[in-house]
């Protein structure tokens, strides 16, 4: 997270709305001489996405005549904004005064202090996931802390533990309803824990709460803050949380993102208040992306998104999967980004992108590596003919052809105006596989600018990374990981060091495969991880090995080249539509190869090293002059914009087809275990909870039996006696199956001896 690129620093230009409605949301902030931090506050509220608001700050008897200035001066900026004064009473009494001052149609309350800043999606991603699950009565997001201290706060949240620990945002989303059946704040005394005990209120009338998993609210910090303040009135603040927790007697449902949902899950129409956009005469490209991770696939949208002219072209990106998104701050700086795992049900990504469709006035839609966003396709297509759709493919795995996204695109073939791929490889698979007519290859490219040698000094990079001056540095830069075969480019080094002690090699990556690298290196080789600034890795080296069993066309290829470092490559995916023996070499890669070949292999690769080592200088200077003259994201962003404008053209004059939601609601079936495991992969690895379905959470629970009943048996000296009496049962029903099994046969066996004299006999 990088903290300095929090919003509300200035007013953004916001899109202007065509449908004048009534407000749907109250903001309520109490306000007490907070004009040092009211207008990066106001700064964010403007922004906001969803403009169906009003927002009440009620001044709590300031002293401040600065501050008064300021408040006076933001209520004539916009007509949305009423502003009360009242006596000093405390922020408690000053939000239910807010509350009580708000317009009486407003459905929903959200609490928002005059220091903290929300997220300009903020309004918009709560709406969203309280209209879509309205069972539910209040939402929250993560916190992002920052001033005195900075760091994320997102805990899994269970009503046990929220009975004895916040892990409640402060500025919730509260359907105005059930905030006035149990009475709103309520709480008359000051430095108290209000928003907890409102949130256990709320819960002990069964309200359900809803955990948007995404940071959307920057919460300013202060030792000297309110928060402070009750926790150094702890014991007289908790009395009143104690009480009300005791009160809570049953256990509310919490929801929370990202969840699987249901398999058989249909697609559902909600009744909601939402805005429609002017058009700003600018190009809107929607993308529809699984994630927004490190992985080269990634880097290659942010970096297209990047270079897209801002002038004629606007972006907006919606993500289907669960995942960190390291990658998030850096595509929101070009692009508007809803992380969908994060705050709905999958059966509702459908709808929210037809939303984003009609409301942003979109032009085209680019999906690329999502099934969700394939199977939307159909319904969106029917909905909106004259908007083209483009899929784009980075690779195909064949093993994996029901799933790939080579299936993805055949399956959706009709309704998309052209399928684009990285490289010519992928584009023949997709033809005599996938019986693709309409595909055309667009070749990725590296920036040109940042890998360049000439930005880098050799010697001072091998100091910084501790690499011998007098050697010849071979470097593997790769994920850790069974299909990039790093143990191989260790068999490849150690081979080379042979005949050669002149070299060095470096590993670039981190992965799944890191503790079994570890164990098979010496001094000769040394492990980087997670390198952040790739090119300074390129820049120390003079060879680099792409070993991989699976490539579309590998981004390090394309960045090693333009650093002057040749490559040398299996021949996978289009890898030898940009390697060759100018640039570096080519070898062949063999599926299921037995020991024999795989040593062929490993040869090969020696000796193209070798081969490239005796002509380093001439390959060198051939190996930037092929990316200047055809692989740079700038060419790669020129031809783009051509496909966009030619795509738009093509489409004017398509007519509306009727479909409905029935493409995607089976993907929602068929995609249901994936969708399982990746939520239960990201919930494991980040809360370190065990996240289950039905039957695992019944095995979880006989799992947590036997650890009790093997505990007791060892505290009482009986553990080998009764795996004697276990061992003996297991053989009596070991016995017993077979019993019925003999049983079994000897049934079926008395009319197969009939019939089989009957055949001999008689026919």
């Amino acid at each position: 997270m990088d903290y300095t690129k929090r919003p509300g620093k200035k007013i953004e230009k916001i899109r202007e709305v065509k449908n004048e409605e009534k407000p749907t949301i109250t903001i309520i902030t109490p306000f007490y001489n907070g004009g040092k931090t009211l207008m990066e506050t106001a700064n964010a509220v403007f922004n906001q996405t969803y403009p169906f608001f009003e927002w009440v700050i009620v001044d709590d008897g300031s002293k401040d005549k600065e501050s008064l200035k300021k408040l006076a001066e933001l209520e004539t900026m916009d007509k949305r904004i009423h502003v009360y004064h009242k006596k000093n009473e405390g922020p408690s009494l000053a939000r239910d005064y807010a509350i009580e001052k708000s317009n009486r149609d407003t459905k929903y309350i959200f609490n928002l202090d005059c220091d903290d800043i929300p997220d300009k999606k903020m309004l918009e991603v709560l709406y969203w996931t309280l209209e879509t699950h309205p069972e539910a009565s209040f939402a929250y997001t993560a916190m992002i802390n920052f001033g005195d201290k900075e760091f994320i706060w997102e805990k899994y949240l269970t009503i046990e533990q929220e009975k004895f620990e916040n892990l409640i945002c402060t500025s919730s989303m509260i359907k105005k309803d059930d905030l006035l059946e149990v009475g709103c704040y309520g709480i008359k005394e000051k430095s108290m824990y209000e928003d907890w005990n409102l949130w256990l209120k709320l819960i002990a009338k069964g309200k359900k709460p809803i955990r948007v998993n995404a940071p959307l609210f920057w919460y300013r910090f202060s030792n000297s803050g309110e928060f402070s303040r009750a926790n150094k009135n702890k014991e007289n603040a908790m009395r009143y949380v104690n009480d009300t927790a005791d009160t809570i007697d049953e256990e509310v449902e919490v929801i929370q993102f990202p969840r699987e949902g249901n398999k058989y899950a249909k697609v559902k129409k909600y009744n909601m208040t939402l805005p429609m956009y002017k058009d700003n005469k600018k190009k809107k490209i929607l993308f529809l992306f699984p994630w927004m991770t490190v992985g080269g696939a990634d880097l290659f949208n942010l970096e297209l998104i990047k270079r897209l002219n801002k002038e004629k072209y606007e972006v907006i990106v919606l993500t289907t999967t669960p995942e960190e998104n390291p990658l998030c701050q850096q595509f929101e700086e070009y692009a508007e980004v809803y992380d969908m795992a994060t705050f709905l049900d999958r059966q509702d990504y459908i709808q929210f992108a037809d939303y984003i469709i009609e409301s942003r006035n979109i032009n085209m839609v680019v999906v690329s590596n999502t099934p969700y966003g394939y199977y939307m396709v159909p319904y969106l297509k029917g909905k909106y003919p004259k908007i083209p759709f483009i899929d784009y493919i980075h690779s195909i795995d064949l093993n994996d052809p029901r799933e790939a996204f080579g299936r993805c695109t055949m399956d959706v073939d009709k309704y998309l105006t052209k399928t684009y791929c990285c490289n010519n490889f992928t584009k023949n698979q997709l033809i005599k596989n996938y019986n693709k007519t309409n595909v055309e290859t667009l070749y990725i490219g590296t920036d040109a600018k940042k890998f360049d040698p000439k930005n880098y000094d050799k010697e001072q990079l091998k100091e910084k990374y501790e690499v011998p001056q007098n050697k010849k540095i071979i470097t593997f830069i790769a994920r850790l990981a069974d299909e990039k075969r790093p143990l191989m480019f260790i068999e490849i080094a150690k081979k080379l060091l042979e005949s050669d002690k002149n070299l060095y090699f470096l590993i670039a990556g981190d992965g799944a495969l890191k503790t079994k690298v570890q164990s098979k290196v010496d001094n000769n080789f040394k492990l980087l991880g997670m390198v952040k600034k790739t090119e300074e890795v390129y820049a120390i080296s003079d060879i680099t090995i792409n070993c991989s069993s699976l490539e579309g066309l590998a981004l390090t290829s394309y960045e090693s080249l333009a650093m002057k470092v040749p490559n040398i490559s299996s021949d996978v995916g289009g890898q030898a539509e940009l390697i060759d023996d100018s640039v570096g070499g080519i070898v062949h890669y063999n599926e299921n190869a037995n020991k024999e070949v795989f040593n062929e292999e490993i040869n090969d690769y020696v000796q193209n090293v070798k081969r490239v080592l005796e002509n380093l200088d001439k390959i060198k200077g051939n190996c930037r002059k092929k990316i200047e003259k055809d692989f740079t994201l700038d060419l790669m962003a020129k031809k783009f914009e051509k496909i966009v404008n030619d795509s738009i053209a093509k489409e004017k004059d398509a007519k509306v087809t009727n479909n409905d939601y029935i493409e995607y609601e089976l993907a929602i079936e068929c995609l249901h275990k994936v969708y399982y495991y990746h939520c239960k992969k990201y919930i494991e690895n980040k809360y370190d909870i065990i996240y289950a379905n039905d039957q695992e959470r019944k095995n979880v629970k006989w799992s947590k039996r036997k650890k009790k009943i093997n505990r007791f048996l060892i505290n009482h000296y009986a553990r080998n006696e009764a795996m004697v009496i276990v061992d003996w049962l297991r053989s009596i029903k070991r016995l017993l199956k077979e019993i019925i099994l003999s049983i079994k046969f000897l049934i079926k066996s008395i009319p197969a001896t009939f019939k089989l004299i009957y055949k001999i006999i008689f026919k």
